[in-house]
């Protein structure tokens, strides 16, 4: 009986070690991470899309003002055909009230590329799932299927990157995220424009996602509501979300484009980073805005008087992780140093 206990003492520190070595040696942490993170079912809200979710709306901020929880479930440039299966893996680990979709992703009408595929499934946790969306995802880009094993199993392609955190050069976190939320402090300025009522058809391909979208979404009987991110559109993409959004209300589900509302606008002179994304002062006005919207429309519970404290203890946690994580890659570095030092002395 000793001999099993410590069988199973031995391979949970393993497991443990493994897990913070891995850690140490992964270059990049995303709004999908992130949202791992979150204590399983304590969620009201999960968020799902592209770019857009990720640097407009601050979960934090949400919170702090309104009491209900938000998670990302997010990352940059995805093709829409992401949506359903992104929505299927938070279903794993959450239970929300609601879940939020960003329409605009629909108007990537390009075939995914490799970098832009890797960017969202590389994040998500081995699962069926995972292999599902890079079985649809490949094949609707025409890959190889010799290849698809590199996407299964991504760390047969970043192997020979550990070489880059121990020499200091990976650049671990690119960039600001709390939550997942991503801002920058940039402004760029464009002309206002008006918003028309036109419609043109959505790519082919493109429509056939939606539909089927919709179908998951009626099958599994969820509550979602659809958004049209505030942001520049030329006059084709504001025709192709006039159409989607069409073909979704005919399904009885709701749409709110945030570039027509008469009590909300974006300033574009001051709150834009770019031609496609918020600056912190309009996603900062946009999640105001909107942390009401849905406060008062879903029945959103208020847990600022308990679950920050319960999140305050997992978090302290997490820090601890952080620091032992961080204690590792000074020694892993410092051991890779030592052992080029006595190379060169040798040679």
């Amino acid at each position: 009986m000793k001999n099993v206990v410590k069988a199973i003492i031995f391979i949970a520190i393993i497991l443990i070690l493994f897990k913070i070595v891995f850690s140490v040696l992964w270059l990049e942490k995303t709004s999908i991470n992130y949202f791992y993170e979150e204590p399983d079912n304590s969620l009201d809200v999960v968020y799902v899309g592209s770019s857009n979710v990720i640097s407009h709306f601050n979960p934090t901020l949400a919170f702090n003002e309104y009491g209900f929880t938000t998670g990302l479930f997010a990352y940059h440039s995805q093709s829409f055909l992401t949506v359903k299966y992104f929505i299927e893996e938070a279903r794993k680990y959450q239970n929300p009230k609601l879940f939020v979709i960003d329409l605009g992703q629909i108007l990537n009408d390009n075939l995914p590329d490799e970098g832009r595929i890797r960017n969202g499934t590389d994040s998500m946790k081995f699962s069926l799932n995972r292999i599902n969306l890079i079985n649809e995802i490949l094949e609707y880009n025409g890959e190889n299927k010799e290849n698809y094993i590199n996407y299964y199993f991504s760390f047969i392609l970043y192997h020979n990157k550990w070489k880059d955190v121990l020499n200091g050069k990976a650049n671990r976190e690119k960039n600001n995220l709390y939550k997942g939320y991503s801002f920058s402090e940039k402004i760029v300025k464009f002309d206002d424009y008006e918003w028309n009522n036109d419609t043109i058809k959505l790519s082919d391909n493109n429509e056939k996602i939606l539909l089927d979208l919709l179908k998951y979404i009626k099958d599994n009987n969820l509550n979602v509501l659809f958004v049209i991110p505030a942001r520049t559109y030329d006059n084709g993409g504001i025709k192709k979300l006039n159409y989607a959004k069409n073909l979704i209300e005919k399904e009885n589900y709701q749409v709110i484009n945030f570039n027509n509302l008469d009590n909300f606008k974006i300033n574009y002179q001051t709150e834009l980073c770019d031609y496609a994304h918020l600056n912190v002062y309009g996603a900062t006005k946009f999640t105001l805005y909107f942390g009401k919207y849905l406060k008062e429309n879903y029945n959103l519970d208020d847990h600022r008087n308990i679950y920050i404290y319960i999140i305050h203890g997992m978090k302290n946690m997490k820090d601890l992780e952080k620091i032992l994580i961080h204690i590792w890659e000074k020694i892993l570095i410092q051991f890779y140093q030592n052992i080029k030092i006595i190379f060169l002395i040798r040679s």
